[in-house]
């Protein structure tokens, strides 16, 4: 049958025939039963960052059924989706890998056959752990390590460990593919991230590019919570271009021009200033708007360098915040002879211009639409109103603006998101009850302060170097453009070999040519449960177990009712009887290495273990390693992980709404939520005095100026291709399915794909009705997408559900590795021919900022 062959199991017409000639039991005599062995077995979904709580009904060793843990519901959903009722497909999916296999074609691409051949794990080990060595002797910098659903799997802990025993600094997940500038936009604003509305209360919910009706994380909290919500009046409005599961379950769908959402904000945010419409106690105690700017942008200090002046209205001074200070919101003052405003002064006179038509004109929504939906957000946020919740008296403001994805995944996407920020904090809806609730506050200081813009780069994806310079959570698609061309990004090395873990990340970003091509360079390991386009490249390829058949430490996704949740995975199931998960992998090489106790050491320190660790001068298995850290955070006894599955608790009032914003930030000499990042622009100028000390012809500056402005401003809904590519007239966005969320674990799923109707079969080619009727253009027919980067094909659908001047194609379709089954090929592959601009500040890629040309084929 050949490697491939038998990577992918048995052929159809091998199964055909085994039914063929499968003898009948003969007439009169009863088969023989087997005793029924009956298994509940307490788990976490892995299929997507949910990680919902799940119990497998397991008979005779086979998962028959998966359900929703009822123990978990307050903890973790209240359902679960498609994806996770027919995981166990993963496990028992005839084309997994099941072998190791190495490849005897040095040639790479997508019509190379790999001539992959079966070997034995003991020389897999060898093969990788001898490659390794020799690049460690050399230097241990030369080796890159890339996982992205892996970070789910076993947790990026163990591969964080593995580089530091190793010594690499290059080790890449997979945010900047998925939320990254959100991230970045919270911790430039208030020091750390992870929001989150608090639906319990919120009375309106302004939804910017969210679609958790489909795929995001939080998603099961979200949907549910929503659900709940408009029992009680909860009002739902979705502003974004195509009408998502989200748009079409709300109150109100607002279509718009994409990219443009932060002229929206910016209009939203001068109609409540304008109209008085904001919380100036909020925004006087808490954030930094009373801090006075100087017409360099520079917050300016006292005499120390480090304290910002406010002007006093008791006094009538600029001094700094401290007690019995009455710092004033508004107005324009000189102080030693120069012109000063304070912060919230400049914001408002930035806003002068963006009146509701220029806001009509630049995102095509409505002016009286953008004075309307000003108007209803300023009036359902209650200001100055307290609501007591457990005997508590609390600040009471029951909206908030939520954003992710949509909004994040474009080339200006922290300023985009850093809008909706700023638009909450004007009315309030911050850490308020039925407003933005927001993580762990200040946890990083450092995020609001210039960034290092390191030079030259230690790593090869560029993370917080003076390319990205608060890329806080590495930058995906960098590392293998990087290895084209080393020495034109400043790095000293040149990488030799990469490890990848769970990710398909060629297919998954933007520009995938140029991804693949960066792989041609190096020699490849890749671990994964299926021949994914990127283990087509793979020089070592070695089976992994599902989430189904492993001992992991779950992660768990927010909820913002609950606190202290630990969690874990146990096997269910093993049909084919696999040696190795990455957990068993990443230690037999750290001991072929002789790196054993560092990467023990290491794993203390990444996973934070106290008390309990892992000690040096002995192997753990990966249930045992699973126990180290359960009995390590919870300090329970095992036997309650295997019976329960988690552990956790309800948060009180003050865990809720006073740990945040109240206790961090309010009143003098205190940080302050930055509505005016001027760290930022301190950032800029040490980009600038960098780029020509190093004479760095990489970096734009003017680009670079604005990517950095302390300010949202018109300019960040100009995206490269929306300013240069003028000759093709349609707006090109993507987005996630359902059904269809991960390349390597659903894409092979034969329930999802078939059971829930033909209609899945394929994407299409998403066009509103009006416009392909202006081009001759019918659903089904099959059309032509061209963009400034290549060409594709797909079958068009014309809808109503879409902006006129948008076409909409879902990611997850088009797969052309030979390890996939023939559903996994079926549609259009959309990442090819994506225009690839980060996000400058967080390398966030840039999905939804192409534009395109759509014509019959």
């Amino acid at each position: 049958m050949g490697a491939l062959g038998a990577a992918a199991g048995v052929s159809l017409d091998a199964v055909a025939q085994a039914v063929k000639t499968a003898k009948p039991v003969a007439k009169g005599k009863a088969a023989p039963r087997a005793p029924l062995e009956v298994k509940h077995i307490k788990s976490r979904c892995s299929i997507c960052p949910n990680f919902c709580a799940i119990q497998g009904n397991v008979v005779n060793g086979v998962i028959k059924t998966i359900y929703p843990d009822a123990e978990g519901v307050e903890v973790y959903n209240h359902g679960i989706c498609p994806k996770g009722v027919s995981g166990m497909y993963n496990t028992y999916d005839p084309f997994r890998l099941k072998k190791p296999m190495k490849r005897t074609n040095p040639k790479k691409g997508p019509n190379e056959d790999p001539g992959f051949v079966e070997i034995s794990w003991d020389e897999a080990f060898e093969l990788v752990a001898s490659r390794l060595a020799k690049i460690h002797a050399d230097n241990p910098s030369k080796l890159v390590f890339q996982w992205g659903q892996g970070k789910y799997l076993i947790g990026d802990a163990f591969m964080k460990a593995f580089l530091s025993a190793y010594g690499s600094p290059n080790g890449t997940h997979r945010t900047t593919t998925c939320e990254a500038a959100r991230h970045v936009a919270d911790e430039l604003t208030w020091g750390y991230h992870g929001h989150i509305p608090d639906l319990k209360y919120t009375n309106l919910l302004f939804n910017f590019g969210s679609n958790y009706h489909e795929g995001e994380q939080s998603s099961r909290w979200l949907d549910w919570a929503t659900a709940q919500g408009r029992e009680r009046g909860l009002k739902v409005v979705v502003i974004e271009p195509r009408l998502s599961n989200c748009a079409a379950k709300a109150d109100e769908w607002v279509p718009m021009r994409p990219g443009k959402d932060v002229v929206l904000i910016l209009a939203i945010c001068k109609q409540l200033i304008d109209a008085g419409t904001i919380d100036e106690e909020f925004l006087t105690t808490m954030t930094n708007s009373p801090q006075l700017v100087g017409a360099d942008g520079h917050v300016v200090m006292d005499k120390d360098g480090k304290t910002p002046l406010v002007w006093d209205a008791v006094t009538n001074a600029a001094v700094a915040y401290t007690e019995n200070v009455k710092p004033t919101l508004k107005g324009s003052f000189t102080v030693d002879g120069k012109p000063v405003r304070t912060a919230f002064t400049v914001f408002a006179d930035g806003l002068k211009t963006i009146t509701p038509q220029y806001a009509e004109e630049i995102t095509g929504v409505p002016a009286a639409d953008v004075v309307r939906l000003a108007a209803t957000f300023g009036k359902e946020a209650r200001i100055g109103e307290f609501k007591e919740v457990d005997g508590v008296k609390l600040r009471y403001r029951p909206v908030a603006a939520y954003t992710f994805r949509g909004l994040a995944a474009k080339e200006f996407g922290v300023q985009s998101s850093r809008s909706a920020l700023i638009l909450n904090s004007l009315v309030g809806a911050i850490d308020s009850v039925g407003g933005l609730l927001l993580g762990h506050v200040n946890n990083h200081p450092d995020y609001l302060e210039p960034a290092k813009c390191e030079y030259p780069p230690k790593r090869a994806d560029m993370q917080m170097s003076v390319f990205h310079p608060n890329s806080h959570h590495n930058i995906a698609q960098q590392s293998n453009i990087t290895i084209l061309d080393p020495k034109s990004w400043g790095l000293e090395y040149e990488p030799e070999m990469q490890m990848f873990y769970g990710t398909n990340r060629p297919m998954a970003t933007s520009n995938s040519w140029e991804q693949f091509e960066g792989m041609t360079k190096t020699f490849n390991v890749v671990i994964d449960i299926l021949l994914t386009e990127t283990a087509w490249y793979g020089d070592i390829v070695l089976p992994d177990k599902t989430y189904l058949e492993s001992w992991h430490n779950s992660p768990c996704k927010t909820n913002p009712e609950m606190t202290g949740i630990v969690s874990i995975r146990q096997p269910m199931a093993n049909p084919y009887n696999l040696e190795h998960d990455a957990t068993s992998i990443l230690f037999e090489l750290s001991k072929r290495l002789g790196l054993r106790d560092k990467y023990l050491t290491a794993c203390n320190k990444t996973w934070g273990l106290k008390g309990i660790v892992f000690q040096t001068g002995r192997d753990y298995t990966p249930r045992e390693m699973v126990e180290v850290m359960w009995t390590s955070k919870t300090k329970k006894d095992f036997s309650y992980a295997l019976e329960h599955g988690f552990t956790a608790k309800k948060k009180d009032v003050k865990g809720k709404y006073l740990h945040g914003v109240e206790h961090v930030f309010k009143g003098p000499g205190k940080p302050k939520f930055k509505l005016y990042a001027d760290h930022m622009i301190g950032t800029f100028e040490k980009v600038e005095k960098t780029v020509k000390a190093n004479n760095i012809t990489r970096i734009d500056l003017a680009k670079y100026k604005i990517a950095y402005s302390p300010l949202p401003t018109p300019d960040h809904a100009q995206p490269t291709p929306h300013r240069e590519a003028k000759d093709y007239p349609f707006y090109l966005v993507t987005h996630k399915l359902m059904h269809r969320y991960q390349s390597g674990n659903t894409v092979n799923n034969v329930i999802t794909n078939q059971a829930l109707g033909h209609d899945l079969d394929t994407n299409y080619v998403v066009m509103n009705v009006v416009a392909a009727k202006a081009m001759g253009v019918k659903t089904g027919d099959k059309v032509v997408v061209e963009t400034r980067v290549g060409k594709t094909t797909g079958i068009a659908k014309a809808v109503q559900g879409v902006h006129p001047e948008t076409v909409a194609i879902s990611f997850h379709y088009g797969q052309w590795s030979k390890g996939y089954s023939p559903a996994a090929k079926q549609g259009t592959w959309i990442n090819g021919v994506l225009e690839l601009h980060p996000d400058i500040p967080s390398g966030m890629n840039s999905f939804n900022d192409t534009k395109c040309k759509v014509y019959k084929a």
